[in-house]
């Protein structure tokens, strides 16, 4: 998505709080005061849309209170990492063509010796001692769905690593316009911190709370797109 696209959702967004009255008078602090006076917003009234395309995170009115009066009080320099997701998924995809081959390769050891292996598991289930002449096969069998196991997990722990690595870049750039996978571009992972402080509403009183606010959004670049740019997400609040 464009700077210009992004501006243009952005005044929108603002100009409809405004209108209706529910932004306090505007301030200092750019883009991230827009950002948290729409989170800020947002949160209080449940608006589950506009929180889904901004943030990873929930500022819940029941438990954290009702924040109004936002200001940015500082913004760290931007810091900047090359995304993996092309390497992960690459190496997901290796994974899961050695596991298939694996597998193919147990299906045929267990066709070879299913009545040993059937005999096995029948002892097994009975708590009785496995016939000597099969306890070869036993140790086998045992090894096969071991490797299994593993196979498994290792694939699990490399998706859920994929998954982390791309959830931001999946929110930074959702367009249902023009949806992306994500995981086939390169790109780089942009984050700062902003301090922020409000007034904090909470069972009939109200306190100033000055709090940390990790934004990310992504760069992406690949194909005939050229370079996607992203929306800042938050995606932490301390």
């Amino acid at each position: 998505m464009s700077r210009s696209s992004l501006r243009a959702i952005g005044g929108i967004t603002l100009s409809l709080l405004v209108g209706g009255g529910l932004l306090a008078a505007c301030g200092g602090g750019g883009e991230e005061l827009s950002i948290m006076r729409s989170f800020f917003q947002a949160s209080r009234y449940g608006d589950r849309t506009t929180l889904g395309n901004m943030s990873m995170v929930v500022f819940d009115p029941q438990e954290d209170g009702i924040a109004s009066s936002p200001s940015v009080e500082a913004v760290t320099e931007e810091q900047r990492r090359p995304l993996r997701m092309i390497e992960l998924s690459a190496e997901l995809q290796t994974l899961r063509a050695e596991e298939t081959t694996f597998r193919e390769e147990k299906k045929a050891y267990q066709d070879e010796n299913f009545d040993v292996i059937a005999r096995v598991v029948e002892a097994e289930r009975a708590g009785e001692d496995v016939r000597r002449r099969d306890q070869e096969v036993q140790e086998a069998w045992a090894k096969w769905v071991e490797d299994e196991r593993e196979f498994a997990r290792q694939v699990s722990a490399k998706q859920n690593e994929l998954n982390d690595e791309s959830r931001i870049a999946q929110v930074s750039t959702y367009d249902p316009a023009n949806p992306l996978n994500v995981v086939e571009f390169e790109g780089e992972l942009i984050s700062k911190e902003v301090t922020v402080s409000a007034s904090i509403e909470r069972d009939g009183s109200s306190e100033d709370r000055t709090m940390t606010v990790t934004l990310q959004m992504v760069e992406l670049a690949g194909g005939e797109t050229g370079m996607i740019e992203g929306r800042w997400i938050i995606t932490a609040i301390e």
